[in-house]
């Protein structure tokens, strides 16, 4: 118990899940997001170091998941996508910044050789 207090994850969790209640009592989300958000922050918090093991060895097959480039284009689609969920753009805004970041992938692997 002692490391898990420790535990950076854990702080960040319990930190997420705090705003997640904050958003909850202003209105911005519903009981279910709230209730969803509880199960996966505990879930991160209880099974967090074999997450991360299944993590690692599930992306160590893919070369190309090591490069930085390739975590900045998922994290961009991944924003992208949610503020079209949250109504803060457009769906073509959208769609057309998912390419870009898609195709800076491609074009990040194919300039340096693997």
């Amino acid at each position: 118990m002692k490391s898990m207090i420790k535990s950076k994850t854990f702080w960040a969790a319990i930190l997420q899940f705090v705003v997640a209640v904050i958003a909850w009592i202003v209105g911005d989300i519903e009981l279910w997001a709230l209730f969803l958000d509880f199960i996966a922050m505990a879930g991160i918090i209880f099974y967090r170091s074999s997450i991360d093991a299944h993590l690692r060895e599930f992306f160590n097959q893919f070369e190309w998941f090591k490069s930085k480039t390739v975590w900045a284009s998922i994290a961009t689609i991944i924003g992208l996508v949610i503020a079209w969920l949250s109504g803060e753009m457009e769906f073509m805004q959208m769609a057309i910044a998912v390419v870009s970041a898609v195709i800076l992938i491609f074009t990040r692997s194919a300039q340096s050789p693997e």
